[in-house]
């Protein structure tokens, strides 16, 4: 049985501690570490940031086109995973940051529920109603063991 999980382009502020746990002290983040460093070496580090009457994502470096979505609990809001993306080009969007609560990460008491998987499947959804996107990629993985996949990885901010 599924979980009441929604997605959102932005999360209520009162959530702001649950969003930094997700993003900045999670404990699943040392299984990915050179990538995201790697990424953040790239186009720097991903800030909070108030968005109208919610929180968003941003990147210090992209100054535009950097989105957000989150995988909220219908029931309290609470963000329980968050994807922080951009299109690329104009054919490929890149994800280059995700962060999962604990539980629902590899080895979580709720790993079943594929959290993960539901949030990049809805990107890839989301992605398609855009004019010429063909692909998705992440821009680090769990995978990567020898450094992140060039191919998977954006331009150079300008």
């Amino acid at each position: 049985m599924r979980e009441p999980i929604t997605f959102a382009s932005k999360v209520a502020i009162e959530h702001r501690e649950a969003l930094e746990r997700l993003l900045f002290f999670n404990g699943c983040q040392d299984r990915v570490a050179r990538g995201i460093v790697d990424v953040i070496d790239r186009f720097g580090p991903p800030e909070i940031v108030v968005d109208g009457d919610g929180l968003r994502v941003q990147v210090s470096e992209l100054s535009s086109g950097v989105q957000s979505l989150f995988a909220v609990d219908a029931h309290t809001g609470r963000p329980l995973g968050v994807a922080v993306y951009l299109r690329a080009d104009l054919e490929h969007v890149t994800v280059l940051h995700l962060g999962l609560s604990e539980e629902y990460c590899s080895g979580g008491e709720r790993q079943s529920l594929n959290l993960l998987l539901r949030l990049l499947k809805e990107i890839r959804r989301s992605s398609r109603r855009v004019k010429g996107v063909r692909r998705m990629s992440v821009a680090y993985g769990a995978v990567d063991r020898d450094g992140p996949d060039q191919s998977a990885t954006p331009p150079d901010p300008p």
